[in-house]
């Protein structure tokens, strides 16, 4: 037995279905347009009453919220509207569909034809005689006219005259075409809503009477098209052929308008009522031939939990159980159809943790997905549990193989991945994307997958708005799992913004030793939070308190612009005995590699590290490796990354290219010293099969020469050579001389082999 059921009712044969869902207690939700329609429903512990009219996207959220097994559309057969939206909003969501139709009311199974009026069926060895009847017969078969066109509008029927012209129309506007023509008043029994279409006819207000439904907005709305209270009657259907027949006679109407509503609807008592008050009828007719299930069907099919009678998995004589719109259900592959499922992939900003950082956006694709997936943290925040509930899988897991594993073995139509935060802003949405990409790729043919990431609110736009501080000019900095360059950032920013793992004592710590103990730090714990602390202080007075919990810094350094972005004062660096490059050849060096932000480099021969740390402040993501074979002078490399905060500077201790070979191919290479050992280095580089741009220095005339035979001999694209000469000034006693420095050669190339 099914247990869950979204029903969309509003007619007799949704109130029947309603009926049986409460007397065998499925749970249900079910939608009616009008509060007079949720009058006529049965209540219960397990029905659920939604009233009103709902667009697609009410609908779309309004099943992914109650997860029905089976979704019912038993909307009248002229609510085109509905329908479309009920299939499509299926569709989507991959939701099993079923379509409840009303049967015409002159046709039957197996090709049957059945005259009306009259109440007889032609078997199949006999033919329906409508002369001898009403001459109302439903033709079998599309395209054809129902009720065909009777242009003789008085004829001899049982030796008395009557009237009786019936004619089809495909819409009311057609309808109203028709009526122009006709005179005499008419009898409405199409509902308040179609009224309107009638509104340009000769004597509106005179000839039309209105049937409706008794309900106050309706009666409201006649009255402002301008029909008088005499001209409106207010009664709940089905009605008698006897009913029928009373009030055209005593409206005394000539025409009655009607819809070919089906038995239900009480089509046959109208028809009947019309000819023995020798009325014109004129039939809106239904507006598609539709597919689809009988009430009893349906009720079978609610019985044996969903396994059809058919042998194609359906219904009998029904083609109505659909996954959704059916056009979109199937693919076709070498001939075969195939089931296309359809999958919606939502990766969501959660904000701060707390429901109300959550933004509406999110919260609506959160409440739509069947699977959820996230780090623990994540699922805690959204009141979530590991485990299945109401239909819903949550999943403890960040990984981008497992979720997408999930995803796949699970089949659902709307999966939800939770990150902290703003899903763009330091988050595993960059990896996650890439593996969905490789999902989709891998389900082509299978599934349609769709992906979509939904913003979030940033710590860094939280805590900026909690402190009233503007952030565009704001250098950020994550120390999750980075070695980022703090102290140099800090150093050149009046605003830094730094996302820790609690480690705000070690950061103040190396503020306060590189000299920048007066930063001043705003320090975030637990945003939005009930535990949610920001407290304000000087780098150097920094004070443990409790935990750090779920940190963030902003630092704001009014004496930033410490460190020049190239050239820094050969004072400024420890140096020893080691010979050091200048700040004006280092400021050329950077110049010609073009060092990126990410970028991996090499600095061969490194010296005092003078050129490695320029090289690590530039490349303040990537990481530089500097490579050296003095211990005096890896000391002094070591001890100035420090100084200068650069923790992406690795000091490696051996002879290149020897120790080039564990090491991870670099963007740029800069080789200041070679012991005779340049075309080592570069074969080397080479080796590594990666683009990078290389320099190289040489203060004698035999280094230059084999730079430029291995120019060649390595085929370095965009090469080039300058000499530099460097005239400083230089006092003697009151005076000022100029002495030249020893002239450095330059040469560069791009390494593409």
């Amino acid at each position: 037995m099914i247990q869950k059921v979204m029903l969309f009712a509003g007619t007799t044969e949704g109130r029947l279905l309603c009926e049986f869902l409460s007397e065998k207690n499925i749970k249900a939700c079910v939608c009616v347009t009008t509060s007079y329609g949720e009058q006529l429903l049965p209540s219960g512990e397990n029905m659920e009453i939604c009233t009103g009219a709902l667009d697609r996207a009410q609908m779309e959220e309004k099943l992914s919220s109650f997860r029905p097994q089976l979704v019912i559309d038993a909307t009248h057969p002229y609510a085109r509207l509905a329908t479309e939206n009920i299939r499509a909003a299926c569709g989507f969501l991959n939701l099993p569909y079923i379509r409840v139709v009303r049967e015409s009311c002159g046709k039957e199974k197996n090709g049957a034809e059945t005259a009306v009026v009259a109440g007889e069926t032609a078997g199949p060895e006999k033919n329906a005689e409508p002369e001898k009847t009403t001459g109302l017969t439903k033709t079998a078969g599309p395209g054809k006219n129902a009720w065909p066109e009777i242009t003789d509008i008085t004829q001899k029927i049982g030796g008395q005259e009557e009237s009786r012209l019936l004619t089809e129309a495909d819409s009311m506007e057609e309808a109203a075409k028709l009526l122009e023509k006709m005179e005499g008043n008419i009898l409405v029994t199409t509902g308040s809503k179609e009224l309107e279409a009638l509104r340009g006819l000769p004597g509106f207000s005179k000839r039309i009477f209105a049937r409706i439904l008794p309900q106050p907005e309706m009666m409201q709305k006649c009255m402002e098209m301008g029909l008088p209270g005499r001209h409106i009657i207010c009664m709940q259907g089905p009605f008698s052929e006897e009913m029928n027949y009373a009030m055209l006679r005593e409206t005394n109407a000539r025409i009655l308008l009607t819809k070919e509503s089906g038995a239900a609807g009480g089509f046959p008592e109208k028809l009947r009522g019309a000819k023995r008050a020798g009325a014109a009828v004129v039939v809106v007719k239904r507006p598609v031939e539709e597919e689809g299930c009988s009430v009893e069907e349906v009720k079978a099919l609610l019985q044996n939990g969903g396994r059809d009678t058919g042998s194609d998995g359906r219904p009998y004589n029904s083609q109505a159980l659909l996954s959704g719109d059916t056009s979109a259900a199937v693919q076709i592959d070498g001939g075969n159809t195939v089931p296309c499922l359809r999958q919606n992939i939502s990766i969501l900003g959660i904000g701060m943790g707390s429901a109300d950082s959550m933004t509406e956006g999110v919260k609506k694709l959160l409440s739509r997905a069947g699977l959820v997936a996230g780090a623990g943290r994540m699922l805690d925040a959204c009141g979530l549990t590991e485990g299945t509930a109401d239909g819903r899988r949550v999943l403890c897991a960040w990984e981008p193989d497992i979720i997408c594993r999930a995803i796949e073995e699970s089949g659902e139509a709307q999966t939800a991945v939770l990150m902290s935060g703003d899903s763009g802003f330091y988050s595993g949405t960059k990896k996650l994307l890439q593996a969905l990409e490789a999902y989709r790729e891998q389900m082509k043919g299978r599934r349609e997958v769709t992906i979509h990431v939904e913003p979030g609110i940033s710590s860094l736009s939280y805590f900026a708005s909690r402190l009233q501080i503007s952030w565009e000019d704001a250098k950020i900095l994550s120390c999750h799992g980075k070695e980022e360059n703090l102290l140099a950032a800090v150093a050149g920013h009046r605003k830094t913004f730094v996302l820790t793992e609690g480690q705000t004592g070690e950061i103040c710590a190396e503020l306060t030793a590189g000299g920048l103990g007066d930063t001043l730090v705003y320090e975030g714990t637990n945003l939005s939070g009930p535990g949610e602390t920001i407290r304000k202080y000087p780098a150097r007075e920094y004070r443990r308190e409790g935990k750090d919990g779920l940190t963030v810094l902003f630092l704001i350094n009014d004496r930033y612009g410490r460190f020049p972005v190239t050239g820094i004062p050969e004072e400024s660096f420890l140096r020893g005995r080691v010979p050091m490059t200048k700040s004006e050849v280092r400021s050329v060096i950077l110049s010609k590699l073009s060092v990126k932000e990410e970028d991996i480099v090499y600095d061969c021969g490194a010296g005092t590290g003078s050129v490695s740390v320029e090289l690590a402040l530039a490349a303040g993501k990537g990481r530089v490796y500097a490579v050296e074979c003095d211990p005096e002078g890896i000391e002094l490399i070591r001890r100035n990354g420090e100084k200068f905060g650069c923790r992406n500077l690795t000091a490696v201790e051996g002879m290149a290219p020897q120790v080039l070979e564990g090491l991870p191919a670099p963007d740029a290479v800069f080789i200041g010293g070679t012991k005779g050992r340049l075309s080592g280095i570069l074969e080397a580089l080479r080796q590594k099969k990666k683009p990078m741009r290389i320099c190289l220095s040489a203060v004698t005339l035999e280094t230059v020469s084999e730079a430029l035979g291995c120019v060649e001999s390595f085929r370095l694209q965009n090469a080039g050579a300058c000499q530099i000469a460097v005239t400083g000034l230089q006092p003697i006693g009151g005076l000022h001389m100029l002495k030249a420095q020893n002239p450095i050669f330059l040469i560069w190339g791009d390494l593409t082999e």
